[in-house]
């Protein structure tokens, strides 16, 4: 089988086969640059990483040329879930680094290595604490072209998030990646370094656009600036100020490259930071159903195209703020929702209409919520739904940007059908 296999390989050009195999294990949005379209969502993207490691595994099992040409995709991206993932990569690494590598006369695989998840749960006490941190650390000192690095540890050791800080060691070994490093990610509940920490690793990270974190320590409501020249997107629960702060004392509009801002919403509404900088921002992402924060973002964000907000819903009884709500004049509106029915929305699609003329997207961004409309019985008939939906100057969309006109008449037939 491994002789038919390699005789099949050499047919082709080696080009072709990185074509075949670049397609074959492809996840959209996961690398730079595509990722910065859903920064948001670098968390939520790990079972789609694991159906293409599951893919990429068995090309490299077809025979010894393709386990040697499929190196560069199997690493490209690498998840470890569990201490065993660590320690068999630990393993593959150093036996490369000492020489012993599977394939003889090729460098470390970690060189391909662009994406880093870690998503271990640190919880289980079959896991030894002390190791996992050494063997995280030399993987990290091992991959010297880090672009993405996510440290999403499901639930914390604590009772609240950020029991568990992260050891120096791997913070000194993401330096390792300063040059290369994009994107930054701690979306889970724990292993968070102490603030100061954080501060000096941004000092280092020259080229990093995209931070996300649990919380960012601040003074006089100012960010330094040399965290804020390269960073375009930030991404927090909350900022927190903090007494002796040296801050600084004022801004520079050539130190800012900050334009999108996701807030998680914990704690109050940052509006100092939104003072300062939402003359600068373009995106916001604001996760948080309070409302009041609208009326915020019309007096602090006057260049706004992109806005998502959550809702409690569409339902002018049930969200009392829809009555007056006034939407920023931008050209993308998404909305996050705990409930939705049709009627809600036809009711709601004509006050966009009348108070966003420049809107030309409007999309419902949570999955659960599209599947939810789409699966419950008909308010109306599909001829009126699509009717409805489409007489909008905007396009209707739904989490994956389709057109929801569209996946309505497919449920019709598909019900039709049955």
């Amino acid at each position: 089988m491994a002789a038919t296999g390699s005789h099949q390989s050499s047919r082709f050009p080696v080009e072709v086969w990185d074509r075949i195999f670049e397609l074959a294990t492809d996840v959209p949005y996961t690398l730079v640059p595509e990722v910065y379209e859903k920064s948001d969502r670098i968390g939520d993207q790990h079972s789609a990483l694991e159906g293409a490691l599951a893919t990429k595994r068995n090309l490299a099992l077809v025979c010894k040329q393709w386990q040697y040409m499929t190196m560069r995709y199997l690493y490209r991206t690498v998840l470890i879930r569990t201490g065993r993932d660590l320690l068999a990569l630990f393993c593959t690494l150093r036996n490369y680094a000492t020489g012993n590598g599977s394939c003889v006369g090729t460098r470390s695989p970690g060189q391909w290595t662009r994406r880093l998840d870690v998503t271990l749960d640190l919880r289980n006490k079959c896991e030894d604490l002390e190791r996992i941190v050494k063997h995280l650390t030399y993987v990290i000192k091992s991959l010297p072209k880090l672009e993405i690095v996510s440290f999403a540890i499901p639930e914390s050791l604590g009772s609240e998030p950020g029991f568990l800080i992260m050891p120096l060691g791997v913070l000194d070994a993401l330096r390792r990646s300063a040059n290369s490093l994009r994107i930054l990610d701690w979306s889970g509940n724990d292993f968070f370094p102490q603030p100061h920490q954080l501060e000096e690793l941004l000092r280092d990270l020259p080229n990093l656009r995209v931070l996300r974190c649990h919380q960012l320590v601040w003074a006089n409501g100012v960010i330094p600036s040399n965290i804020l020249s390269s960073l375009t997107t930030l991404a927090v629960s909350r900022l927190v100020g903090r007494e002796g702060h040296p801050g600084e004392g004022g801004l520079h509009d050539a130190c800012v490259s900050l334009r999108e801002f996701i807030y998680y919403g914990v704690g109050s509404i940052p509006q100092e930071f939104l003072i300062h900088y939402g003359k600068y921002l373009t995106v916001v992402k604001w996760y948080d159903d309070d409302g009041d924060e609208l009326d915020l973002l019309l007096k602090s964000c006057p260049n706004l195209d992109r806005l998502t907000v959550s809702l409690d819903s569409l339902d002018p009884s049930i969200d009392s703020c829809l009555r007056t709500l006034s939407f920023p004049c931008v050209s993308y509106l998404g909305v996050m929702l705990e409930e939705l029915t049709f009627e809600e929305l036809f009711r709601f699609l004509p006050h966009l209409r009348n108070t966003v003329p420049t809107l030309r997207v409007f999309q419902l961004v949570d999955p659960p919520i599209v599947e939810q409309l789409l699966m419950c019985p008909l308010e109306f008939s599909t001829e009126l739904i699509v009717k409805n939906l489409n007489e909008n100057p905007f396009r209707v969309e739904d989490d994956e940007g389709n057109l929801l006109s569209g996946w309505c008449r497919i449920s019709s037939l598909t019900l039709f059908a049955n």
